[in-house]
Order: C-alpha cells, then structure tokens, then sequence
C-alpha cells in the first residue's frame, strides 16, 4: 500500500501542470506579435519620412533649376522679368503614356535677379583690347517650388521650398553695370 499512494501523488501534481504549456505559448506568441506589429509601425513611419524626404529634396532642386534658368536668361538675354515655371512631372515619375486622374507638378517662380555689387572681371582676358569694357556683377535671386498634387478638382501641397542665393555673373557690359549703381562702378579699374 506504501506505493499507491506515492504514485496518486505523483499524478496530481502532473495534473496541475498540465495546460502551463500553452499558457507559455501563448505568452510568447503575444510577444511576437506585438514585436511585429511594432516592427511593422516603425516601418510604415520610415516609409513616410523617406517620402517627405523624397518631396523636400524634389522642391529644393527644382527651386535651384529656377535660379539657374534665370541666371542663364540674365545673362544670355538680359531678360529680368519675373520667371514661372509649372512642371507636371506625373508622367515622368510614373512612365504612363496618358495622365493619371491624380496628377503632381512643381511651380517654380523666381524673382529677378537684382544687381548689388558690380566689380572687375578677375582673371580674365577680356578686357584687352577691346571696346566695350567688362565686369563682374553680383546679382541676389530668390526661387520658390511649390510641389502639389491634384486628384479631380482637390488639390494638396505637399512640399515647398525658398531659396535665395547671390551670384556673380561675367562678363557683363561696363555701360551697363553703371546704371545700376554708379558710385560703386565709377572707382574699379579695368
């Protein structure tokens, strides 16, 4: 009789371990999914701050291509006329053939360029022997980008970026960096 009852006791205490397995199991499940859920907000949160990212850089460049198409049309055609560019890039980004229903574009406008410092055109040639005399002038511009995009008659902005910058352009006529500021033209060598 002494082992019937060592055994009884032995097999009450299994009973009351039974079922700890599953609670551990799902224990550990709980923690693996709330770890892929997490895992899976983080990602969707990188996802959206790279496209922001994407937007941001898209306008700065564009507002730079601004100030460089208007630096050209300075110089090349002395055109100082306010500049407005207005780009759909739906088709480029996407490589469809015909508009989508959602569109996006890039308005682009620069302010003139406004001369501020006229001097000497450094290390060049062109001043010899020449009639026209030339010089370097330094000009302030400011572009702004507006990215938007537009699904039916709702449109959202997405990005915008200013950028001012100074630039120096040459050679540029001496007769006509005087009518800009001819006290500060009038004491330069050349």
């Amino acid at each position: 009789m002494i082992d019937r009852p060592a055994v009884s006791c032995h097999r009450s205490h299994r009973r009351r371990e039974r079922g700890s397995a599953f609670i551990v199991a799902l224990l550990v499940l709980l923690v693996m999914t709330v770890a892929g859920l997490a895992l899976t907000l983080m990602t969707q949160t990188e996802v959206r701050i790279g496209a922001n990212e994407r937007e941001a850089n898209r306008t700065f460049y564009a507002s730079d291509s601004g100030i460089h198409v208007a630096s050209a049309r300075t110089l090349y055609a002395k055109n100082t006329q306010t500049l407005t560019v207005l780009l759909n890039t739906t088709q480029q980004d996407t490589g469809a053939s015909s508009a989508p229903p959602l569109t996006f574009a890039d308005q682009i406008s620069v302010t003139p360029l406004y001369p501020v410092y006229p001097g000497p055109a450094f290390e060049t040639s062109i001043n010899q022997n020449q009639q026209t005399q030339y010089c370097a002038v330094t000009h302030v511009v400011n572009a702004t980008s507006l990215r938007a995009g537009q699904l039916g008659s709702t449109t959202q902005n997405m990005a915008q970026k200013l950028v001012g910058s100074m630039i120096e352009l040459q050679p540029w006529p001496r007769a006509d960096a005087l009518k800009y500021n001819p006290q500060t033209v009038t004491g330069l060598r050349f």
